[in-house]
């Protein structure tokens, strides 16, 4: 866990010091943007929201976690849609119809990569089990609603995937 925490503050630094080119990463407003980090409390369907930009600072979101105009729905867009455009990575310790085998680790994700001249690519980490298993749309797992979870997203430059690729081995 450490090692994971310390490979992930490298990313993070790393981004900082290279501006993402064209961003994967959606806001509320469907605007690109460098990072941003979702909190779930439980027993709750409206999240806060903290984004890149000079001054970072939680607020509520836009709209609820179950509607697919939120931040997680615009950032997923491409991943729910059958866009030939972006390659997909989903991985997840808890994958649907397979029983459960680790209880410790809680590793979900998708990494979206821009095929096109974008030199674009996002990384969408998430806490929750069974969402957006199923490609049919943006939807929220209801069985999910009485828990709290947490949603990070970084957008980056193709040229970083091999540390995201190293971190995602390392997690």
């Amino acid at each position: 866990m450490k090692r994971m925490f310390t490979a992930v503050i490298i990313i993070l630094i790393s981004l900082k010091t290279s501006t993402a080119q064209v961003a994967t990463c959606k806001n509320d407003g469907n605007v690109d943007v460098d990072w941003y980090f979702v909190y779930k409390p439980s027993h709750q369907m409206n999240t806060k929201f903290m984004t890149s930009g000079p001054n970072p600072v939680w607020a509520d979101s836009a709209t609820s976690i179950d509607n697919a105009q939120h931040s997680i729905g615009r950032t997923m867009a491409n991943f729910v849609q059958d866009n030939p455009q972006i390659k997909v990575l989903a991985y997840s310790d808890d994958p649907p119809n397979i029983p459960a085998r680790n209880q410790k680790s809680k590793t979900k994700g998708v990494l979206l990569i821009d095929m096109r001249m974008d030199d674009a690519a996002a990384w969408f980490i998430h806490t929750a089990p069974n969402f957006l298993a199923y490609l049919g749309g943006y939807s929220w797992p209801q069985t999910e609603t009485e828990k709290g979870h947490i949603f990070l997203c970084l957008s980056f430059r193709e040229e970083f995937l091999n540390s995201v690729g190293i971190i995602m081995l390392l997690s």
